[in-house]
């Protein structure tokens, strides 16, 4: 009987060291793969970093040459060329106000996902795909990353534009209804 004993807490000990060690294996395994999906996210964060610097970069060249081209005009007499058919961008009344939400941001205060959500009482997953939809319709908002979190502001030349020209046709319907 007592051979039977040692012989049951043997195979048990076997069992439970084979448990063990598959168990760390596997923890092995998920700490690769964390590290490994952490340096994707650091590697995409200043992938993001960079495109965001090229992009300011490259408004500041787009202002200078603005610039140039109104000190030519001046200089030469010659009036610069005014864009006379600006497009009309159509957006859902739920992008109306999201953008209305951006529009009213300060431009020294970016607004998150989570800010625009909260202001609208929806789910900040429901905003970024509604952002997305923006984006892909033509309304220039920039992405900047700060303190872990997506920033977001609209370009401010389109700013001007809309309040000259509102190319959103955003009503007064729709203005009141977002003061509310």
């Amino acid at each position: 009987m007592n051979s039977f004993l040692n012989t049951h807490l043997s195979e048990v000990d076997k069992l439970r060291q084979l448990f063990d060690t598959t168990v760390k294996g596997i923890r092995e395994e998920f700490d690769d793969h964390l590290e490994s999906i952490n340096d994707n996210t650091n590697e995409a964060q200043a992938n993001y970093e960079y495109i965001a610097a090229v992009d300011d970069k490259l408004n500041r060249v787009v202002q200078r040459l603005e610039q140039l081209e109104a000190w030519m005009s001046r200089l030469t007499g010659i009036p610069l060329k005014e864009e006379t058919e600006l497009p009309q961008i159509e957006l859902s009344d739920k992008e109306k106000k999201i953008f209305l939400v951006l529009y009213t941001a300060s431009e020294k205060q970016p607004i998150t996902y989570e800010d625009i959500a909260l202001s609208l009482s929806e789910n900040d997953f429901v905003i970024r795909g509604y952002i997305t939809n923006m984006l892909e319709k033509g309304v220039p908002i920039r992405k900047h990353f700060a303190d872990n979190k997506v920033q977001l502001s609209l370009d401010r030349e389109f700013k001007e534009k809309q309040a000259k020209h509102n190319i959103l046709c955003i009503n007064q319907k729709t203005v009141q209804e977002f003061l509310q």
